[in-house]
């Protein structure tokens, strides 16, 4: 039975769950795009931290010619009021922006060919900016608000999937997807310790040719002693049109949520968090959601 709030709700009444165990090794991190120089910027600390939802129960056109303001999907459902106390701030850039534009080569070798920007419609036809990423040859994560809107309809009325966009180039094509999943503490509740979602796609042959993200629900310990990666598609650098990488430490580690002071914009909602270690090599760990206040 899943733990509170983790029930899977589909829009197609789906059932495809299945839990992931825990595993608490002891981690070195190495970093996934080897031009990329860590930072040193001092006094970064948790009050300007970014926030993603660990993963726990699931398994594992031309856009170059859009015209006019992109749309954050996380304004979707945290937006759409005047913002209050609690209510988070939905992307940040930290002191000096540190992210670097991923290069057409690496752009072709994992994990970053396994990033898909979204395109999400709906069901009041506005278009959104997010991303996923692939964990099964048919099914992408990404975060829950990227597939159930809560202040535009509730479920997306269709997300367009495209592995590996680089500007107007989609060397793995793309495919459109209307279902998806989510869970009961999102849908029904709004949790942001819930925030997370799949979508799934018809044609599994894209995502056989590419791989997916191994996925763990590693301990508090293991994923406190080593870095978050992150690369997605964020909207203020070159409309969403490339993936930009970022990577440091984690800051600080609960059962429902990491907290880390990355670089992020709308439009990386639904971005993978992951680790790359000599032991365990390239493992996804979490879903990036929003910013941190």
């Amino acid at each position: 039975m899943a733990s509170p709030g983790h029930a899977p709700l589909s829009n197609k009444d789906r059932s495809e769950a299945t839990v992931l165990e825990s595993a608490a090794p002891a981690l070195t991190s190495i970093p996934s795009l080897p031009y990329y120089t860590r930072p040193s910027i001092p006094g970064r600390s948790a009050a300007g931290a970014e926030s993603g939802v660990v993963l726990e129960a699931f398994a594992p056109g031309g856009d170059a010619q859009e015209t006019g303001p992109l749309l954050d999907v996380a304004a979707a459902s945290f937006g759409s009021a005047p913002r209050h106390a609690d209510q988070p701030i939905l992307e940040a850039v930290i002191g000096d922006d540190d992210r670097k534009r991923v290069t057409p080569s690496f752009m072709l070798r994992n994990p970053f060919r396994q990033i898909c920007a979204l395109r999400i419609t709906s069901q009041r036809n506005r278009t959104y900016v997010g991303t996923g990423w692939y964990i099964a040859p048919g099914v992408l994560a990404t975060a829950g608000h990227c597939v159930f809107l809560q202040d535009d309809g509730g479920w997306a009325k269709s997300i367009r999937v495209i592995p590996a966009k680089e500007g107007t180039r989609e060397p793995f094509g793309s495919q459109v997807s209307t279902r998806f999943k989510s869970v009961d503490g999102w849908v029904q509740r709004r949790q942001r310790d819930m925030d997370y979602g799949v979508i799934f796609l018809d044609d599994k042959r894209p995502g056989s040719e590419l791989g997916n993200f191994a996925v763990e629900a590693l301990d508090v310990d293991a994923l406190k002693r080593t870095d978050a990666q992150i690369s997605g598609y964020p909207a203020d650098l070159d409309r969403a049109e490339f993936q930009y990488f970022h990577m440091r430490p984690m800051m600080a580690v609960t059962d429902a949520q990491l907290v880390y002071d990355i670089d992020t914009f709308g439009g990386q909602s639904g971005s993978p968090i992951w680790q790359q270690t000599t032991e365990l090599g390239l493992i996804a760990v979490g879903i990036h959601t929003t910013g941190g206040v």
